[in-house]
């Protein structure tokens, strides 16, 4: 039992510990690097599973476990029978990792059985291994009394697909008499898409008692497209709860059904600001030509209150006709939410709207640019490339951000050179930056990107070995091979991932990827 202690963070944090890459031994250069040793073989590791040290065969099964070593299946079964706690979680979670299915009920038993570990260290392992067949051993965990083991329960039933239990599901949540377990069965139920369990889960809003079961029953409403939900949830909308307005709004949305949008549309009318914000993702989310009129509607009134809300909708809805007032509405200073009324425009897609976008993007003004900035980006509007490139030198740090997304979008050539002068000067942007520079595929591009991998800044290097991984250029791999035999330990092991990314090979050591590059 004295190897025990080691279990609690054993899942989470013993997993990436094991997985980091280290990087090869050294001789001692005088330099205050760290040196990391090499990674154990794959043979070492099997060979660490007949261990006399409980801790080794441990870290050897999850190693093996996470390099998806089949070979290792054999002794990892024995492993489950170990005299040790920590050895047999190990193996559990390495046969999970592996999606060894013969295995499933052995290690279902054991969550069961097994007094040493916590239940959840088996139910974790029968997540990974994603088999369905487990789910009538899982699904009575959804009664115990630790609320965070039957929040894990409703995960693991739905990552291994387990909704042929929903009827057993839905008959164990119909004796409960615990307000709170009517949560998790509700969200069980909800991400099980359970249809039949929909009067169960009406009958849990009767009672309006601002908790997170009235919540989990409006957000589960929807996940299963109740028929009969549609009242309840557009009353939702005007509660005071802002949980349960928040999920009534999303329910609405997954259910769907137009026939909602004028008992929605009259809530705009409220005081409340989260009700008609709530209720304006209702009308622009659901497909309906009847919410954009509506909107519409109010957009050629006088009352300014909930212009914003409908600029949104109309926007949302694609509605064209709208297209000549949002414009002219934008260009008024006196408009409230101008953002939202440029946004609009880029929603609409009419190219037309540019010359009004560039005009309000540059205007200083205190709404609109930002709006702008983006609705630019969605039209792709190369010729609003020198504007945008203006708009960094604003010193207004979100409408730097706006701008980069919207010069990602576009993806012209031409804002290159003013990216590469804003990274030299702007190092702390650099996610942002580089992930702008990568969306544009020209050979500039990548040289800017491959150039900020040889930074000294972390803050640089990082996000660039991250872009240089996501653009999968192969011309990238000489590059990345001299950080794998270069002197700094952190940038080995980011080449790692990213030659696996841009090649498709998978190896742990600066040996391996050298042998593999002579081999080419």
């Amino acid at each position: 039992m004295q190897k025990y202690l080691f279990l609690v963070p054993f899942f989470f944090a013993l997993t990436l510990i094991l997985n980091c890459d280290p990087v090869p031994p050294k001789e001692d250069s005088g330099s205050a690097e760290e040196i990391v040793s090499e990674e154990q073989t794959t043979k070492e590791l099997l060979e660490s599973l007949d261990s006399t040290d409980s801790f080794t065969r441990s870290q050897a099964a999850v190693q093996l476990g996470s390099r998806e070593e089949r070979s290792a299946i054999p002794k990892l079964k024995k492993l489950l029978s170990d005299k040790e706690p920590g050895v047999r979680a190990g193996a559990a979670i390495a046969l999970g990792d592996l999606k060894d299915k013969s295995s499933a009920t052995t290690i279902a038993n054991l969550m069961w059985s097994d007094p040493e570990n916590p239940k959840d260290v088996y139910l974790d392992a029968l997540t990974r291994m994603k088999d369905p067949s487990v789910g009538n051993r899982i699904y009575p965990l959804l009664d115990d009394s630790n609320a965070t083991l039957r929040l894990q329960v409703v995960d693991a039933l739905v990552q291994i697909g387990a909704n042929s239990v929903g009827p057993q599901i839905l008959s164990l949540a119909s004796k409960n008499k615990d307000r709170e377990k009517d949560k998790t069965y509700a969200m069980a139920l909800g991400k099980l898409k359970i249809s039949a369990s929909e009067s169960y889960i009406l009958r849990l809003t009767q009672i309006q008692d601002e908790s997170p079961t009235l919540a989990a029953a409006y957000l589960a409403l929807g996940r299963i497209k109740a028929k009969k939900a549609n009242d309840v949830l557009v009353k939702a909308l005007n509660l005071p709860y802002s949980k349960g307005k928040e999920n009534a709004s999303m329910a609405l949305i997954e259910i769907g059904n137009p026939s909602v949008v004028p008992k929605v549309f009259q809530t705009l009318q409220s005081d409340d600001a989260e009700t008609k914000l709530y209720a304006t993702d209702v009308l622009c989310s659901i497909p309906s030509k009847e919410a954009a009129q509506l909107a519409f509607g109010l957009l050629n009134g006088k009352d300014t209150k909930n212009w914003g809300s409908a600029a949104k909708i109309v926007g949302r809805q694609r509605y064209k006709e709208a297209r000549l007032r949002i414009e002219e509405l934008l260009e008024k200073d006196t408009t409230p939410e101008r953002d939202n009324f440029a946004e609009a425009l880029g929603w609409i897609g009419d190219k037309t709207s540019v010359p009004v976008l560039r005009k309000i993007l540059l205007s200083g003004a205190t709404e609109g640019p930002y709006g702008s900035a983006w609705a630019l980006g969605i039209l792709g509007a190369k010729e609003a490339v020198p504007d945008l490139i203006k708009a960094l030198d604003k010193g207004d740090a979100k409408l730097m951000v706006y701008a980069l997304e919207a010069l990602g979008s576009i993806a012209d050539p031409s804002s290159l050179p003013k990216l590469k002068e804003l990274l030299s000067e702007r190092p702390k942007m650099a996610p942002q930056i580089l992930s702008t520079v990568a969306l544009i595929p020209t050979e500039e591009a990548r040289l800017i990107i491959e150039e900020a991998t040889k930074s000294k800044d972390a803050d640089v290097y990082r996000p660039a070995m991250e872009e240089v991984a996501k653009r999968k250029d192969k011309k990238s791999v000489p590059l990345l091979l001299t950080f794998v035999n270069g002197d700094d330990s952190e940038k080995r092991k980011l080449s790692y991932y990213a030659l696996t990314a841009v090649t498709g090979q998978k190896f742990r050591t600066a040996k391996e990827w050298n042998h593999w590059a002579k081999g080419k």
